[in-house]
């Protein structure tokens, strides 16, 4: 029998799915992929579309011995379990807000906090001590706050990047569809170059103006986690946001709470 010596984690977002796993001992993911957030798949087309990673990943899916999964869509976690057992025989951990936390929860309604902000949380209070200001850039624009005593504050919840440029297109007739980047200026010259300058100062002012209002209202000692897919297109290219980012942030705290609580 193989040894059952690896982590396979999930977040399920509102748009993509990701998957990493870890090998015993390590803080990084052996490997990561996502697909798209679709409630009406079945357990074994994700079986499928998973085992097949694996297979070109060269990874022995009997290896697999746990899992954790943390999920912001409620009609896929019968998926995401059922997938789990049938597929890879694991009864998998879900994340929630009265499991086992590196921090206490100081907010009037803890039941609401998105279970991606609760593993973001654990991912960073975990690294050292400190107050942090978290930013994920997924389908939403979230920021999470969390003091030196380990206490979860709250947070501010923005529009997403990726969906605002997406409904802007859908909504008018004459805009086209855009990729997020630096403008080669800030007044376009065409509609392409208008939008991308719009899209880009408007999320690095956005930005800026709700991580300023955080720390006059709590102080300036906060360092800014940037997270999510398009985080790295402004972290590069503008600097004074974010003192670090991790793409792979999520899926770290999910090992991180399967640790406390397995």
């Amino acid at each position: 029998m193989p040894e059952k010596d690896k982590l396979l984690v999930i977040d399920v977002g509102n748009t993509n799915t990701v998957f990493g796993l870890f090998n015993n001992g390590e803080s990084n993911p052996r490997f990561h992929k996502r697909t798209v957030t679709r409630p009406d798949r079945t357990s074994d087309e994700l079986g499928v579309f998973l085992k097949g990673f694996f297979k070109e990943e060269q990874i022995d899916p009997n290896r697999i011995g746990n899992s954790i999964y943390s999920s912001v869509v409620p009609a896929f976690n019968p998926i995401i379990s059922r997938m789990l057992e049938d597929w890879f025989n694991v009864k998998p951990m879900n994340v929630h807000y009265q499991m086992h936390l590196p921090f206490s929860i100081a907010y009037q309604r803890p039941f609401e906090i998105g279970a991606d902000r609760l593993v973001n949380a654990a991912a960073v209070v975990t690294r050292r001590k400190g107050s942090y200001i978290i930013v994920d850039m997924g389908t939403a624009t979230t920021f999470c706050v969390v003091n030196d005593k380990l206490e979860y504050l709250g947070g501010v919840i923005a529009p997403g990047l990726k969906i605002s440029m997406e409904a802007l297109t859908r909504n008018t007739a004459q805009l086209p569809p855009i990729t997020f980047q630096l403008p080669t200026r800030v007044i376009g010259q065409s509609t392409l170059e208008s939008l991308q300058s719009g899209f880009f100062y408007g999320w690095v002012g956005l930005l800026k103006e709700i991580i300023k209002e955080i720390k006059k209202e709590h102080g300036d000692h906060f360092e800014v986690i940037g997270t999510g897919g398009l985080v790295s297109t402004i972290h590069n290219n503008v600097s004074g946001i974010f003192d670090e980012i991790d793409p792979l942030l999520t899926l770290k705290g999910l090992k991180v709470l399967f640790e406390l609580n397995k």
